[in-house]
């Protein structure tokens, strides 16, 4: 006569609670707290571990850790707890931060590094862990990780780029960012394409100084049927330039 094992936990779920668990696994969360909810759910429809575990296209043993988990601590006990260890820093936002950090992610002239650096704040903001953030915005934890820390201990000034050893360069790279959004989308006056003269009586800077910037991006605003370029285009170049800050 063979032993049956011990009987699973039943799963009892409110309306409320039914609801949250369908949301969840519709895929408003992380991917694993989705497939923790899509377990629950078919435990609540009287499913066994085994018919669960092959519903989810998981183990038993899988199963079995969240049926408990959920009977122990309910809705609480699926999502993902920060690990023991160093404690992660509170990361509160003032009302001027969140403002500044939702217009560097709307901007649609800020560097790509700095608006991912912005939403990876915003993220932290909401309560997040770190492991959920990266796995959210699809990049490493380590990454997360960093910015994080350098936003509590700097604020806002963190979150750009310091400059390498070296010759300290001469140009921020927001004003690189300027003369190229210009030279594409703007004329000077009356004359139909900038100059080197006049971008700089513009910008402020030398004319040298315009046209290794012309130079760097290919830009020929006097050769006009050449000249096509788009700021979307630029923008590529401007990235890789981003991990410098500065030009």
């Amino acid at each position: 006569m063979s032993r049956r094992g011990p009987r699973a936990v039943e799963v009892v779920l409110s309306a409320g609670e039914r609801a949250e668990l369908v949301r969840w696994a519709g895929g408003e969360v992380s991917a694993r707290v989705a497939e923790r909810a899509r377990i629950i759910l078919a435990c609540a429809d009287g499913a066994s571990n085994t018919g669960a575990a092959a519903d989810c296209g998981v183990s038993v043993e899988t199963v079995r850790t969240w049926r408990s988990r959920f009977v122990a601590r309910r809705l609480a006990g699926l999502r993902d707890q920060p690990r023991p260890g160093r404690r992660m820093p509170d990361l509160v936002l003032s009302d001027a931060e969140r403002a500044e950090l939702t217009r560097w992610t709307r901007r649609a002239k800020t560097a790509q590094f700095l608006a991912l650096r912005a939403r990876i704040l915003l993220r932290c903001a909401e309560g997040g862990t770190n492991k959920q953030v990266a796995t959210d915005l699809g990049i490493a934890h380590a990454t997360v990780n960093r910015w994080r820390s350098r936003f509590v201990a700097l604020r806002l000034d963190g979150l750009t780029d310091e400059p390498r050893p070296g010759r300290p360069p001469s140009i921020l790279l927001d004003r690189v960012e300027d003369i190229v959004v210009a030279t594409l989308e703007s004329t000077p006056g009356r004359d139909t394409h900038w100059s080197r003269a006049s971008m700089a009586q513009h910008s402020g800077l030398s004319k040298s100084t315009i046209g290794r910037i012309w130079k760097k991006f290919d830009l020929k605003p006097h050769l006009q049927d050449a000249f096509k370029l788009s700021v979307q285009a630029v923008s590529l170049g401007l990235d890789v330039l981003a991990g410098r800050g500065r030009y």
